[in-house]
């Protein structure tokens, strides 16, 4: 059968290349999800079905099972006027996503209308999440500030060095006014194997309807309403959409109604819960780089994140 590199980890390059190994034989890991043309993850799967490669060398796949180790997920929100957060149908889609992921991993949210503020820090209680998010889903600002909330959630899981850890990203497309940039929080992803989703929700207004400052507003604030207008943060929160995704192992859905975030959700849920830890060799002292992992089936999508340093 054909050999087919379906997804290239140049995330990893960046990750990897700083990180020294030892001489001897060691083994290293990724974390792989494997998904039909329909986005359902796919069981079952075996050494025999993965293939690795370094730096234009094959690596012996040695083990692959199920991932069993618990995420330490974020789930950022978008509290901005509209993202519809009044809509019971976009509340009760967050709410039971983020109960349902406390079932078994440690979940933390975060919002990011008006600034990027932390709601609930990791915790499994689902109680103390319901109470954070009833109080959130009260918010209603006129801008975005997606970027800040990455960079927010990624300090908060380099405290903990969590073992997997994962950002899901619910974004409409209202002004983004973030104060970092999107290449910033990519590279920072990267650099802490964080896997990165996102949904984003089409609004019926856009981002573009900022109008142009009045000279009684300080000039700091003028330059922010300038960035607004001509589409600058929004090139930044695609950037950061796009990028943040593909290089991190994640995966991007885009929706045209908010009726359509339950099932979207959904999916993401099952795709979280159904990915395997792909074990592999490599020996010598020389670091890491150009690593790949590919399938030996076709029509399929593959994500991977390396596992970060603790648990290589």
């Amino acid at each position: 059968m054909v050999r087919r590199f379906l997804v290239t980890l140049l995330a990893v390059l960046s990750l990897l290349t700083l990180v020294p190994v030892v001489a001897q034989d060691a083994e290293k890991h990724v974390f792989v999800t494997a998904l039909h043309k329909d986005g359902a993850p796919i069981d079952g799967l075996t050494v025999e079905h993965f293939a690795v490669r370094e730096g234009g060398k094959d690596r012996q796949v040695v083990r692959v099972e199920p991932l069993r180790i618990p995420m330490h997920v974020a789930v950022l929100v978008d509290t901005s006027a509209a993202s519809g957060v009044t809509n019971e149908t976009f509340r009760a889609a967050v709410s039971d996503f983020v109960e349902r992921l406390a079932a078994f991993n440690h979940v933390a949210v975060y919002a990011f209308g008006d600034r990027a503020v932390p709601v609930v820090g990791f915790t499994q209680s689902v109680p103390e999440l319901r109470r954070g998010m009833t109080g959130m889903f009260a918010w209603s600002h006129s801008r975005s500030y997606l970027i800040d909330a990455i960079d927010l959630s990624l300090q908060d899981f380099e405290k903990i060095e969590a073992k997997r850890p994962v950002i899901v990203a619910i974004a409409a497309e209202t002004p983004e006014a973030s104060g970092r940039s999107a290449g910033s929080v990519v590279k920072r992803l990267i650099d802490q194997s964080t896997a990165f989703h996102a949904i984003s929700l089409a609004t019926a207004t856009g981002s573009g309807t900022a109008s142009t400052s009045p000279r009684t507003i300080p000039e700091s604030s003028q330059r922010l309403q300038g960035m607004i207008a001509t589409g600058e943060g929004d090139r930044e929160r695609n950037k950061a959409l796009e990028l943040g995704t593909s290089k991190t192992g994640g995966g991007r859905q885009r929706l045209t109604s908010t009726m359509a975030l339950p099932q979207a959700l959904g999916r993401l849920s099952r795709e979280l819960s159904n990915s395997y830890n792909v074990t592999f060799a490599r020996s010598g002292d020389s670091r890491i780089k150009d690593l790949q992992v590919g399938i030996m089936l076709e029509g399929v999508t593959l994500r991977a994140t390396a596992a970060p340093f603790g648990t290589r």
